[in-house]
């Protein structure tokens, strides 16, 4: 069995090979003020008992745990310290990164995806994505992108141990935008979230902002219903005035016996939509004008 140690050797090495053979032939990510990890690196948390943060401090990645192993959602960037960071962030919430089954990509973004070739190299596991986002990963990512283990339809759904994860494909942000439903627990209190996997609209085509509108209504009405939990994968998704993702933390560490869980708001969820609703229909007016 290999110890902490070895495996941090091994992606060490593995980032090292990977980008000294793709340097020539992969154009590397450059540096910004929202990639760079000496101003954006974060100590990573438990938000549920079986949903860990493990991300960046714009761009957020997440493990979300089982009974017979564990899914990761998002790669993030593909810059150097990257992977090390992720897989470090992994075990300081006391996982271990062998233990991944599943790396599920939720939209075909570069802040969500680059890293997938490195850690294709050190994790056993299956890839997935919606069909029009495998398009943009392997345009972009050519020959070094991950296989294509999983494509995701509307309504599949991923059973992993005692997990199961149903999908929805909500185009608008990328065209094959995948969000998620599925359990997440409080003290083993359950309570059922909604992870959108691109709540921001960037189309001007008028079919596809219908079709944001119409998903956006959809997840409205479920929520305090079926849904009561909004999981996020920037920062400061949030409706007018709500706490950030990192303002939810702060709440959570310093939560007292008896509060309720920071992320449990469906209002918050009813207004969020609201917000959407209102812009993409603004867009829409404008798409039809023009």
């Amino acid at each position: 069995m290999r110890t902490q140690g070895m495996l941090s050797i091994v992606a060490s090495l593995g980032l090292a090979l990977w980008l000294s053979d793709a340097s020539a032939q992969l154009a590397p990510s450059r540096v910004n003020a929202r990639n760079d990890l000496s101003t954006m690196a974060r100590e990573p948390f438990k938000v549920f008992d079986n949903l860990y943060f493990v991300g960046q401090g714009e761009v957020a990645s997440y493990v979300i745990t089982t009974s017979e192993g564990h899914i990761l959602i998002d790669t993030m960037w593909d810059l150097p310290g990257y992977t090390e960071y992720l897989l470090n962030n992994i075990r300081k919430v006391g996982l271990r990164p062998r233990d991944i089954k599943y790396v599920l990509i939720l939209q075909g973004h570069r802040d969500h995806f680059m890293g997938a070739p490195a850690l294709n190299d050190i994790l056993n596991v299956q890839w997935g994505a919606a069909e029009e986002d495998w398009k943009l990963i392997e345009k972009d990512l050519g020959e070094y992108s991950p296989p294509r283990d999983i494509v995701i339809k509307e309504g599949d759904s991923l059973t992993l141990g005692d997990l199961t994860i149903d999908f929805e494909i909500t185009p608008g942000h990328t065209p094959g935008t995948t969000s998620m439903r599925l359990p997440v627990y409080d003290n083993g209190v359950r309570h059922n979230a909604y992870f959108h996997g691109g709540t921001a609209l960037r189309s001007d085509d008028p079919a596809t902002i219908r079709e944001f509108i119409a998903d956006s209504e959809r997840i409205k009405a479920m929520a305090g219903k079926e849904i009561d939990v909004q999981i996020v994968n920037h920062y400061d998704i949030t409706p007018y005035g709500a706490p950030d993702l990192f303002q939810r933390a702060r709440l959570l560490e310093n939560r007292k016996p008896g509060e309720p869980h920071p992320w449990v708001r469906p209002g918050e969820i009813v207004r969020l939509m609201d917000e959407l609703i209102a812009d993409a229909r603004a867009q829409l007016e404008a798409a039809e004008q023009n």
